[in-house]
């Protein structure tokens, strides 16, 4: 080897660093690996599946998890010892979730919809208790449509709305936001809560939520729920019309052109869609 060939001082450090370097990526990736298995996986994972999931070496990703428990990005259950992602994952995402407006991310899924559809289409978000209208599209030229009032709630057990937002609470959730005696707007309207936590186990099997003139006659409503990071119910997307144009053999094909346009708004806006939501379809739209 001449004197030329012969590595300097430089070259082995930079060689080292291409090393490091190359090292701090391989754990960086495998370290937001887990955090986007562990943001889908809602009741935690053990660092044995973990490592099974990812095909990562069980002490690695032992080691990257207690890296990230450190950091507070993920916290065990002292319990099952499973791993979940924390809050302060959720804080990160935060800021870009908020800026995410809902309506401007919506607008157009909802006016292809009612182009489609031939109806109005409205938007609602969920509150602590309840939901309120926050945007609508509208058919132009004249065409009779079933409009709602931006900024007016919808009632919980008698709009398909109001079914969606809270189509995944849990039977106390319900019960808070909605007290017996229930109001009969029209005969066919639900009241009682058990008839209307019936409904709720219909909509999560089918997809979507059907109002079958129970708010007003002569009108019937079809709307699916929009879910956020966690698969939780945030908002909805909806449509009415007047009954004679929605007819009752037309609420299938109506009810799933709905949970699509919903499904779309959810992923463009960062949520995660529930995998048994809307599992059997057919058997519940058969009951309907």
């Amino acid at each position: 080897m001449t004197p030329q060939d012969t590595p300097g001082p430089h070259e082995h450090a930079n060689d080292k660093k291409v090393v490091t370097r190359g090292r701090a990526a391989g754990a960086l990736a495998s370290g937001l690996d887990i955090l986007e298995l562990l943001a889908k996986e809602t009741d935690g994972l053990g660092a044995t599946a973990v490592a099974r999931a990812l095909g990562l070496d069980k002490g690695n990703a032992h080691r990257l998890l207690r890296m990230l428990e450190e950091r507070g990005y993920v916290e065990q259950d002292p319990a099952t010892k499973a791993f979940r992602a924390s809050a302060q994952l959720v804080s990160l995402v935060g800021s870009l979730l908020r800026s995410m407006d809902l309506v401007s991310v919506a607008r157009p899924v909802m006016r292809q919809l009612s182009d489609e559809t031939g109806e109005a289409v409205h938007l609602a978000r969920r509150t602590r208790t309840g939901g309120v209208y926050v945007a609508q599209e509208r058919q132009k030229g004249g065409i009779v449509t079933v409009e709602t009032e931006i900024g007016a709630q919808p009632v919980i057990h008698a709009t398909a709305t109001g079914k969606a937002l809270y189509c995944l609470a849990t039977d106390a959730e319900v019960r808070r936001v909605v007290r017996e005696p229930l109001q009969a707007f029209t005969a066919r309207t639900v009241t009682s809560v058990e008839e209307l936590l019936d409904d709720l186990r219909s909509v999560r099997e089918r997809g979507y939520a059907v109002d079958d003139e129970e708010l007003n006659l002569d009108v019937r409503c079809v709307a699916a729920p929009i879910f956020d990071l966690y698969g939780m119910p945030v908002a909805s997307i909806g449509l009415s019309g007047p009954a004679a144009r929605i007819a009752l053999s037309r609420v299938g094909d109506l009810g799933n052109q709905v949970r699509a346009a919903a499904e779309r708004i959810t992923r463009e806006g960062g949520g995660h869609l529930p995998g048994t939501f809307g599992a059997s379809p057919a058997s519940s739209a058969a009951r309907r």
